[in-house]
């Protein structure tokens, strides 16, 4: 077992063969023995099927981007492969096969546990297939080689791709699946706004007098976010009313984000209002005390 976590994979442990083999051992004690296999197996078994991608979203340290999406479905895959491979293995099959012929009560419930590992090593295999065609668009929004402005041109492939998957796939084609891929995507553009500019250079444009620069960035990332969200609607109204979520359980974080963004940029076109007016003298008999005036404002 420490040798699967090690490699990343569930590895099930057999019972020794000295007991098992043993003619000195009862065929009771031998059941016992197999059976506490049993108990083992099916509880790393249930660890790997209970794996889901909203895990990562679910924790506040993280904000996974959609390549861990690709990733998630392309490792529960190869691990499920792992253990189907081994369940299919003559060693177990020999153990299996004794306990039925003793009545075990255990072989009933583990044969419907390899099933559900068949059916869900059939899902996850499907899901990396076809989460796999979005790996090259994915990369090159979470890899920050392009200029932030320039990330809404992969928007329309994105959700392009995501549509194509949704009609053709046999699994990726629930709610909850979209619901994390978007969310997730959406955990991506936030993370290359905050590289196009973070609150720090804000600050610090604002101290050099350089609040243009700071008001021009915070007005892209607004416009990104927002084509992002329209995108998401044109390809919602193509999905034939099948899209049927509600928005804020999509763009919780994002529309947090943008709303902190509207708030920051109200401040610096504030600043930069008021920055004018270090410039400005006013003319006429009261203006030299209306130009004081405006100094001490």
């Amino acid at each position: 077992m420490t040798i699967g976590q090690i490699k990343g994979r569930t590895l099930l442990p057999l019972p020794p063969s000295d007991i098992t083999t043993s003619e000195r051992t009862s065929s009771k004690d031998k059941a016992h023995v197999l059976e506490s296999a049993i108990i083992t197996w099916t509880k790393q078994i249930k660890t790997v099927l209970k794996q889901d991608p909203e895990a990562g979203l679910k924790n506040d340290k993280e904000d996974p981007n959609p390549l861990a999406e690709i990733d998630f479905w392309k490792n529960k895959a190869l691990n499920l492969n792992s253990i189907y491979k081994q369940l299919q293995s003559d060693k177990i099959k020999k153990v299996m096969k004794f306990l039925s012929q003793n009545k075990s009560t255990y072989t009933g419930p583990f044969s419907k546990l390899q099933k559900e590992v068949q059916n869900a090593r059939i899902e996850a295999n499907d899901n990396y297939k076809h989460l796999n065609t979005l790996y090259e668009k994915f990369t090159e929004l979470t890899n920050g080689d392009i200029e932030f402005p320039e990330i809404q041109d992969l928007f329309t492939p994105i959700m392009h791709n995501i549509l194509l998957i949704w009609t053709n796939s046999k699994f990726y084609n629930t709610p909850a699946r979209l619901v994390v891929l978007i969310r997730e995507i959406c955990n991506s553009i936030i993370t290359q706004a905050v590289k196009y500019i973070d609150g720090p250079a804000i600050f610090a444009n604002i101290e050099a007098q350089e609040t243009t620069e700071a008001v021009e960035k915070l007005g892209k990332i607004i416009d990104v976010c927002c084509k992002f969200k329209e995108t998401y609607f044109v390809y919602k109204g193509k999905s034939d009313g099948t899209w049927s979520i509600q928005n804020n359980a999509l763009f919780v974080r994002l529309d947090s984000f943008m709303e902190r963004c509207q708030d920051i940029l109200a401040l610096t076109l504030t600043i930069l209002q008021f920055s004018k007016l270090e410039r400005i003298e006013i003319g006429g008999t009261k203006g030299t005390t209306l130009t004081i005036s405006v100094e001490q404002i």
